[in-house]
């Protein structure tokens, strides 16, 4: 019998996986990692754990009966497959074909095929009664179990020869993206400690605030796979259940009787976001009938209540079961797909061509149904590819819909290697090879892409490689763009799924409700100012509120309330507060008190950990306040007097020198700073640089007049003084970033760094003399040295891995 195994519901994943092994690290991420993790586990079977009370006896008791041992998975009736995997509806034929690993006993239907058929009647039945039935409207099924919700598939209908069934056809051509807020892992993590916070202040209210009993149970509930156990329940008031506690490393049990209802508003509280954001579809998209698959929708006042434009399903198996039979009796297809254009790329002429598997516009492939696809140069009307006389191997460049084809974010290239090349020909009598690319597709079925030699004497062996990597003698201007975008991306997920938010606003409220700042209240203050920024800061990870680009973010609430929070602050009285005291202590000259310094301290630490969210916290433009041009002369002509307030000071400038303004006040500094090793001058200013200087402007400080070679040969200039060995680490970290951000500039001077220049054989000189240095910055890498990082840029041969490290600092 096969079995079927749901690759998109990351409920399954969590349940599974703990019950291999309880840390939550193990968890798979995307449903690749959960189908690994199925071909190591799936065939081991496994006991459930005694979740509600009906099942326990009142006293300790031996069992006699046998063990009633369950195997992961559903078990389906009729078929000739062996495993039938749920996948993802953007999931394209050639990741399905070269990495998904399917057997060829294994079949395959995609989420929203399988979600039709599992809730066919009842979405039937829903536009039937419609009081003003209108023509079916194409689905958009969005499953809020699932491991991605970020592209959505519209589904259509059509009923083939062979099917007493209208049949799901995937529109792949016209899919819908959803805002990188809408995570569904990150919100079933949040609603998993959140019922579990809620548990242990009802049952252990000491254990409430402890954060490592919070994130047990919480795991605990995705290992019972909880909300399956209250859908068992539902038609109750209450439920009961035995807990698993976590206190001092010791796993305690407690049978708890808890309300429905208040597990409803739960969930409900920490999904509102998502169904806010869900919501909005069907205004941005009225020509579709949203569909929502979730376990959360076993509550009414979730389905019924805020989704009433939404088609409302729990996950049914059973329905599905029925019409598996049906299609194995009856042989019609279960959906259709739009086929994908997969292309490769050759050379003809010294030009680049694309030549497409099929050149059919709109072809749409139905499962059981094979199809053979042949590469075809439609310039030429050739079906075949010539590898050039002499080359027994070549690289196909490959491009799925139009874009290109990677793994973890490197393009592939399409490898075809002759093994017996040279058993056929001499040097002398080298010939071309022609070959065939064909695709065999049969959905629902393994893919096979496959090279047919057309002379039939070749062995030929294929495989996917990484794009030849362009080599660069800069850092590409675009490159920074982009890797601003997708760190700040990264991070607002980061901030979503982030408990340390909360604990940071709620330090933020302590400071904001002192009116007086005073010598009564120094010390609290300075405790509050700490806590708040060691909340933004998670050990090896980047500061909490680092990299998010503010001003290019639209619509994203945790954003948008973060800017109102800060605003409402009243940290303009901090502000007042450090000019005050910083003119008190350096410019008159006055004692200031340890609580006072110490406040001062902390207060630059945390503006500085505001990053871009700075520009919320004053009324005033920070260049005409904090750093206006006589409070950065007062500090920097004091620096000697406490180095530690002065490097605060910088590197607070450092993250939040957004504008060109306060970047400019920063450059100035420039001639009295870089030269200084115990200074953070250099670390903030090569962080300026690959955060906030925006290269495309030609009016920027550092363009108009060429300072950024000026700056580079200083820097330069100045490593050559002495010996490599005596200089600071951390200013020779600080340096080598520095030049090689300030590299950059090549991309508006080509003869800025041209090997013929000045400041290219001091470049040479500095390389020379730091050659057997070992100067490791562990962000960017572990094993190569920055000064070697340098060294390929100015040679010109650094590869893509080395740009995408260098990205990091």
């Amino acid at each position: 019998m096969p079995r079927l195994f749901n690759l998109q519901s990351y409920f399954d994943a969590c349940e599974y996986t703990f019950l291999v092994k309880e840390e939550s690290d193990i968890v798979p991420q995307s449903s690749r990692d959960y189908k690994l993790f199925l071909d190591k586990y799936s065939n081991y079977p496994y006991l459930t754990a005694p979740i509600g009370n009906n099942f326990l006896a009142s006293e300790l008791t031996i069992n006699s009966q046998e063990l009633n041992f369950l195997s992961m998975g559903t078990e389906l009736s009729g078929g000739d497959r062996e495993r039938l995997f749920i996948i993802s509806d953007t999931l394209d034929l050639m990741t399905l074909s070269m990495r998904y690993g399917l057997g060829s006993k294994d079949g395959y239907l995609y989420s929203s095929a399988y979600h039709y058929w599992s809730h066919r009647e009842a979405i039937l039945e829903r536009h039937l009664h419609n009081p003003s039935p209108k023509p079916f409207k194409p689905l958009v099924f969005i499953d809020f179990d699932s491991f991605d919700i970020s592209t959505l598939v519209p589904v259509t209908f059509t009923q083939p020869e062979n099917s007493p069934y209208q049949i799901p056809i995937l529109d792949t051509r016209h899919q819908i993206s959803l805002p990188s807020v809408c995570n569904s892992q990150t919100t079933y993590l949040r609603v998993c400690y959140s019922i579990a916070e809620f548990f242990l202040q009802q049952q252990f209210p000491q254990l409430a605030t402890n954060q490592e009993s919070i994130n047990h149970l919480g795991d605990y509930l995705r290992k019972i796979n909880f909300f399956r156990f209250v859908q068992s329940q539902i038609g109750q008031e209450s439920i009961s259940l035995i807990i698993e506690v976590y206190h001092d490393h010791q796993i305690f049990y407690k049978r708890i009787t808890v309300l429905i209802l208040d597990i409803a508003n739960i969930v409900y509280q920490q999904i509102q976001p998502d169904i806010n954001l869900v919501n909005q579809l069907t205004t941005q998209y009225p020509q579709y009938q949203f569909v929502l698959i979730s376990q959360y929708n076993i509550f009414e006042k979730i389905s019924y209540l805020h989704l009433s434009n939404f088609i409302c399903f729990t996950p049914q198996i059973q329905r599905f079961s029925e019409i598996w039979i049906q299609k194995n009796q009856l042989g019609f297809p279960l959906f259709g797909i739009y086929l994908d254009r997969i292309e490769f790329a050759i050379a003809i002429d010294g030009q680049e061509v694309w030549i497409e598997l099929s050149d059919e516009r709109d072809a749409i492939s139905y499962e059981g149904k094979l199809t053979v696809l042949t590469g075809r140069i439609a310039s030429r009307d050739q079906d075949f590819v010539k590898i050039p006389r002499g080359r027994n191997s070549a690289n196909l460049p490959i491009r799925v819909n139009g874009s290109d084809y990677s793994i973890n974010g490197v393009p592939q290239d399409y490898r075809i290697d002759i093994e017996n090349y040279h058993n056929h020909h001499s040097n002398q009598n080298d010939q071309e090879v022609l070959v065939q690319i064909l695709f065999y597709l049969q959905p629902g079925s393994f893919p096979r892409l496959e090279v047919k030699d057309l002379q039939n004497q070749y062995t030929i062996k294929t495989s996917l490689v990484n794009r030849v990597n362009v080599s660069y003698s800069y850092i590409p201007p675009s490159r920074i763009s982009e890797n601003r975008q997708q760190r700040s991306l990264s991070q607002i997920r980061r901030l979503n799924a982030s408990v340390a938010l909360g604990n940071f606003m709620n330090s933020l409220n302590q400071i904001s409700q002192l009116n007086v700042i005073n010598s009564r209240t120094y010390e609290q203050l300075s405790t509050s100012f700490r806590q708040a920024y060691q909340h933004l800061g998670h050990r090896q990870n980047p500061d909490l509120l680092q990299f998010i680009e503010v001003s290019s973010i639209e619509d994203e609430e945790i954003v948008t309330g973060l800017k109102r929070k800060l605003t409402n602050s009243q940290f303009d009285r901090v502000i007042d507060f450090m000019i005050t005291t910083t003119n008190q202590y350096l410019r008159h000259n006055r004692p200031v008190s340890y609580h006072q310094k110490n406040l001062l301290t902390n207060a630059i630490i945390l503006t500085g950990k505001l990053y871009q969210f700075s520009q919320f916290i004053c009324s005033r433009d920070m260049s005409d306040s904090l750093f206006s041009d006589s409070q950065v002369k007062l500090i920097i002509d004091n620096s000697g007097r406490d180095k530690n307030v002065s490097n605060e000071y910088l590197q607070c400038l450092s993250r939040i020198a957004v504008t060109e303004q306060l970047q400019q006040r920063y450059f100035q500094l420039f001639d009295l700073q870089y030269t200084s090793e115990t200074s953070q001058y250099l670390w903030g200013y090569g962080r300026i640089l690959l955060w906030y200087y925006d290269f495309n402007n030609p009016s920027n400080t550092l363009l108009t007049s060429r300072l950024y070679l000026e700056h580079f040969t200083k820097i330069i200039n100045y490593l050559l003084t002495r010996h490599y060995g005596d200089f600071e680490f951390q200013y020779k970290q600080n340096a080598f970033l520095s030049l090689i951000y300030l590299l950059t500039f090549c991309a508006y001077d080509a003869n800025f760094c041209h090997p013929n220049s000045a400041e290219f054989h001091l470049a040479l000189r500095v390389i020379d003399k730091f050659q057997n240095d070992r100067i490791i910055l562990k962000t960017i890498s572990s094993e190569r040295p920055l000064n070697h990082y340098f060294q390929e840029l100015i040679e010109g041969r650094s590869t893509e891995d080395g740009i995408a490290n260098l990205l990091q600092g």
